[in-house]
């Protein structure tokens, strides 16, 4: 009886539903006429290509190959290497090896996406496994599950350890492969489950039934029949009735293995695929043949004798027509020992005849493929006679192994010497190189709070200056009742700016050796206080403040006062020539997101002109204020999106999202 197949060629690649692929592709080619830039065009005939893998390997071919050709002319590195990765995917399938190395392998020097570098190692693993290369495939799928879980795609992750599973059972490690089936199951999916869990359900089950653990096998089979369901997974539900019918028929069930072999077929048949149903013929022929055997009754036996005969005979005209010549020396092996138990030995003697002269031409096929093929036999039988030798010597040199394993010793120790002075040099280093580290940003951090200082006090004193200018130059401007009220205003501002200037000190000298957010919740009325005393100078400018909902934010509070301060201060800036300027703090809270904005009336501004905000290369001096720049570092620290909108003529607004 035929090996049932461990379901996973290109697992790590082509998990795709064929209806969605289609659906995909008819809205892409709809959507590519409209496309405007050069660079959406080769994005949008690169996803067409990747939706063809399967249903069309020539359109995907065409589509990437045109992909690639605008890519390169406008030197588009992602267009290129996501062109790359379909041309891979179509030479893996055309069996074109050398061509589809030089893809991943392009995609790996070239791409800084940690999931497709996992994925161009995963495709030459499969490379390697398709050629028997086992070692070689297992050391590029390890390399490429090491990139996938840098870029935390855990979907790859699950596809490789896949395949990983898949090369253990090639090598009939069966309880390491589950193992790896299992790490791949285990990764959560949406739904409870992932795209391929049913493959890898069956492919459990099949290792199972390798161990003979018969009902452990049936346990996972019946789990991936029901995902099959599911998922409408034709292909694999085929097979996982196979699987089950394996199990029967080795437990000596024929009745039941009949009746799941017999669904098989009928699901062949509407599937499609010759192989599939010439291998189902070839089961329920084994099965009638057994009966065949140990029946007692003459009757039922020829009886069942000419349903063995039938379905073999089915198979070996499918197997003729796709040229099949090994299961055609499969199916003629088992009808030589059906005719052989009925004594009818003439058949039986043409049978064999047919069946030895299929496997000879397999194995002359074989041998005519390719030249490497007779180059590898070659290889095989020198490295043979060269293991001889290298034994004979290995007797010969006995005496010296000794010596050598104390040279290897004695290597050891300096190795591990070496090894240790090169890790306290690295140390060494290492502590220099964060002494280093904290001293650039110490002086990072003293020249941000010489800007911070710069800022929140020059205001303030310009405000007295300003008066005691006009009380000087100008007494006569000034009635009494005026030069007692900015007297009094005077004062209260000078006492306010005592204040602020005890409050960035404080905050300063507790902040220098470490210049880090120190969270806490913060009342936007206290903060709104705040902001009137140090700007109280400013009678010809209206101030509002609004706060219905009386919110609170949990953040730094001088991060933040800092922010307010500065923004408000460049605000008052623009109010060279406004009429009636009215500067506007609002607060409010949505979807426990707190916001604050400040509006103002001034002459508006183009986007260029809030470049530093966005820009870390951007600089904006702080003659005026502390400068754009600094706002934007201090919003960083303390997770706060800034927005702007302004409009020429109309105003500016700023709205902090905390």
């Amino acid at each position: 009886m035929r090996n049932v197949v461990f379901i996973v060629l290109f697992i790590s690649f082509f998990s795709h539903s064929q209806v969605n692929s289609e659906f995909v592709i008819d809205s892409l080619e709809k959507k590519l006429p409209k496309i405007k830039t050069e660079k959406e065009r080769i994005d949008i005939l690169n996803q067409i290509a990747y939706e063809y893998k399967f249903i069309d390997p020539k359109k995907n071919f065409d589509n990437a190959l045109k992909a690639l050709e605008f890519a390169k002319k406008i030197d588009y590195l992602d267009g290129i290497i996501n062109a790359k990765r379909n041309l891979g995917y179509f030479y893996l399938i055309t069996s074109d090896y050398k061509q589809a190395k030089d893809n991943f392998n392009f995609i790996i020097k070239n791409s800084k996406d940690n999931a497709k570098i996992g994925l161009s190692f995963s495709g030459l693993g499969i490379i390697e496994a398709k050629q028997s290369n086992y070692p070689e495939a297992l050391e590029l799928y390890f390399k490429g599950l090491k990139f996938a879980e840098k870029s935390n795609d855990k979907i790859i992750q699950a596809k490789i350890l896949s395949n990983i599973g898949s090369v253990y059972y090639d090598t009939n490690e069966f309880n390491k492969s589950i193992l790896y089936q299992k790490k791949a199951l285990a990764i959560p999916g949406k739904n409870g489950y992932k795209e391929d869990d049913n493959l890898r359900l069956h492919n459990i089950g099949l290792c199972y039934f390798e161990l003979k653990k018969y009902d452990k096998c049936l346990e996972f089979i019946q789990k991936a029949e029901l995902l099959d369901d599911k998922l409408g997974n034709l292909m694999n539900k085929i097979s996982c009735f196979g699987v089950r019918g394996r199990v029967y028929f080795e437990r000596k069930e024929y009745d039941k293995a009949l009746s799941i072999f017999t669904k098989q077929l009928e699901l062949n048949n509407e599937f499609g695929d010759p192989h599939n149903i010439s291998g189902t013929y070839s089961r329920i022929g084994d099965v009638y043949k057994i009966k065949a055997i140990t029946n007692h009754d003459l009757n039922k036996r020829k009886a069942f004798y000419s349903k063995a005969l039938e379905y073999y005979t089915k198979s070996i005209a499918l197997n003729k027509e796709n040229n099949d010549l090994q299961n055609l020396s499969n199916d003629y092996g088992s009808i030589y020992e059906l005719e052989k138990k009925q004594n009818n030995f003439k058949e039986a003697l043409s049978a064999i005849e047919l069946s030895k002269a299929y496997n000879d031409s397999v194995f002359n096929q074989d041998n005519k493929e390719t030249i490497k093929n007779l180059e590898d036999k070659r290889t095989i039988e020198v490295k043979e006679k060269q293991l001889k030798i290298n034994q004979l010597e290995l007797q010969a040199k006995e005496k010296q192994k000794w010596f050598y394993l104390f040279g290897i010793g004695l290597l050891a120790i300096i190795g591990g010497l070496l090894f240790y002075q090169s890790r306290n040099r690295k140390k060494t280093n290492e502590k220099l190189q964060q002494l280093n580290t904290e001293l650039d940003q110490a002086n990072k951090t003293k020249t941000r709070f010489f800007s911070i200082l710069n800022h929140d006090l020059r205001s303030p004193v310009a405000n007295l200056i300003h008066f005691l200018h006009l009380q000087k130059d100008s007494p006569e401007l000034l009635d009494e009742e005026t030069k007692n009220r900015m007297q009094s205003k005077t004062i209260s501002g000078a006492e306010d700016l005592l204040s602020s200037m005890e409050d960035i000190l404080l905050w300063s000298k507790g902040q220098m050796e470490n210049f880090k957010p120190q969270p806490k919740e913060v009342s936007v009325n206290q903060l709104f206080e705040d902001t009137k005393k140090v700007f109280s100078g400013y009678h010809k400018i209206e101030f509002e403040y609004q706060n219905p909902d009386n919110i609170s934010i949990f953040t730094d509070e001088n991060y933040l006062k800092t922010i307010v301060r500065n923004l408000t201060s460049n605000a008052i800036n623009v109010f060279s020539t406004t009429p009636n300027p009215t500067i506007t703090w609002k607060a409010w809270k949505e979807n426990d997101v707190s916001f604050l904005s400040i509006t103002d009336n001034g002459p508006g501004a183009s986007k260029d002109q809030f470049k530093a905000l966005y820009d870390d290369k951007e600089v904006v001096g702080i003659k005026s204020g502390l400068g754009l720049h600094l706002i934007r570092d201090l919003a960083k620290a303390i997770d706060c999106e800034i927005k702007v909108e302004s409009q020429i003529n109309q105003g500016t607004t700023f709205i902090l999202s905390l």
